[in-house]
This record gives structure tokens, C-alpha cells and sequence, in this order.
């Protein structure tokens, strides 16, 4: 696989330096928003492209992904109302996005088994928040994952429709808080929690390093090649 690395921070470096050791190649990185105009080079060489960028550039890469008829892996967050344009312009076009908040094979079965608990939990007294806990260096919050498990909590329990960040204090009626700490260097910590007036069920998953991540997006990579359309971790999990 030849792999143009867009954004060259912590993730960009390991995933290079991992799909190196593998035998794959890097076509090149562009690691601000000039190289993709000033060095073209690399994007018309790759197979794909892999994006850890910063939440405001990831969907202007997106589009130059689209337009060169090349698949993006996409694993920066903080972009996702962009989607509903991005998916109809990678419809017209005929190419492939595949976008994940998290590519940890572990935190996407914590996904699904926090999703089955909420469902069996709906019909009973149990109040519902969730925290996550990352890096001073992360720049979005509430984390890109966290959202997405307040999504699939959501969707099986009535009395919340959305989510609400909260910095101490308590959510509006009918929204679900989530909590945002950061804190030194921490990988990613990710807690839900179901309270009622006799007990409380805490569900976790922590991240120890990046490696779950890296393995997690070069198996995107690998996986989205020949592939057309928009694709999360489910698809592939589930393939």
C-alpha cells in the first residue's frame, strides 16, 4: 500500500513509522494546508490517503481526496456537519470516505455492548452521563468518540434526545451530559455511567497507547481499497 499521511502530528508519525515496518509505503505528507497545492506529487502516487489533521482542514482535504479519486481514511473529528455535503459529493463522484472517531477495534465493542446495556436499562429509573478524559494537546472537546457513544446510548433511551457538554452542574432536561477533562498525557479514557437511587453500572474503556488506533486505521486503509461509497468501523467490523 502506498499511504499519503495528511497531518503529522503524534498519530501521523506512529502510523507512518508502523505501515513502514509492514512494508508498506509512504507516498508523502502534507502536514499544512500549502503542501497540498505547492507538492501534488504524492497525492496523484498513493493509493490512500490518511487523515489526522485538524478538525477545520479535514473536510477541504476530504474534498481534494475526492476530486483525485482517491480513498480517505479519515480519523479527525470536530468535522462531522460537513458529512451530509461531503457524502453527496463523494456520491457524485464516485469515491470513498471512510471516517471513524475512534479505529480502536476494543472501543468499538465497548460501542455495541454500552448500546445493549442502554436499551436494557430504558424501561427503568436510571439517570445516564458520560466522561472522557484525554490529552492537554487535544484541541476538540467533547472527543469525537465520546459523541459517537452518546449517539448509540441515545438512540435506545427515550427520556434524552441529545447531548449536552457540561462543566460541572447538570444538563438540561432531556439531555445527556457529557464531561471533558484534560489532563497530562493521557491516551483516551471513556466512561458511561447508569445511576439509580440503588445502585450505579459503570461501564469503561482506556486506551494505554496509540497502537490500537494505528493498527486500527491501516486496516481501514487496506480495507477501503476498491471500495466505493461512505464507511464507518461497523462496516468493516462487520464485513
Amino acid at each position: 500500500m502506498n499511504i499519503l499521511i495528511s497531518g503529522y502530528g503524534r498519530m501521523g508519525k506512529e502510523i507512518a513509522q508502523k505501515a513502514t515496518e509492514l512494508g508498506d509505503t509512504i507516498a508523502g505528507v502534507y502536514d499544512r494546508d500549502e503542501d497540498w497545492k505547492n507538492d501534488p506529487e504524492p497525492l496523484k502516487l498513493c493509493d490512500v490517503v490518511i487523515d489526522f489533521s485538524r478538525p477545520m482542514a479535514a473536510p477541504d482535504n476530504i474534498r481534494r481526496c475526492l476530486t483525485a479519486h482517491k480513498p480517505i481514511v479519515v480519523g479527525t473529528t470536530g468535522w462531522y456537519h460537513h458529512l451530509p455535503e461531503l457524502t453527496h459529493l463523494c456520491q457524485k463522484l464516485g469515491g470513498a470516505i471512510f471516517y471513524a472517531p475512534n479505529f480502536s477495534i476494543g472501543i468499538n465493542i465497548f460501542f455495541e455492548i454500552a448500546e445493549k446495556l442502554a436499551r436494557a436499562l430504558n424501561v427503568y429509573p436510571y439517570e445516564t452521563s458520560i466522561k472522557e478524559v484525554h490529552h492537554i494537546h487535544k484541541v476538540d472537546a467533547p472527543s469525537g468518540t465520546a459523541i459517537a457513544l452518546a449517539a448509540r446510548i441515545i438512540s435506545q433511551l427515550n427520556k434524552y434526545h441529545e447531548w449536552q457538554l457540561v462543566m460541572g452542574g447538570n444538563a438540561d432536561e432531556g439531555k445527556l451530559p457529557i464531561t471533558a477533562v484534560r489532563e497530562g498525557e493521557v491516551t483516551g479514557f471513556h466512561e458511561v455511567t447508569f445511576k439509580s437511587d440503588s445502585d450505579i453500572i459503570r461501564l469503561s474503556h482506556e486506551a494505554l497507547n496509540r497502537s490500537g488506533f494505528v493498527m486500527g486505521a491501516l486496516a481501514a486503509a487496506r480495507w477501503i481499497l476498491n471500495r466505493k461509497g461512505i464507511f464507518t468501523m461497523k462496516d468493516m467490523i462487520g464485513d
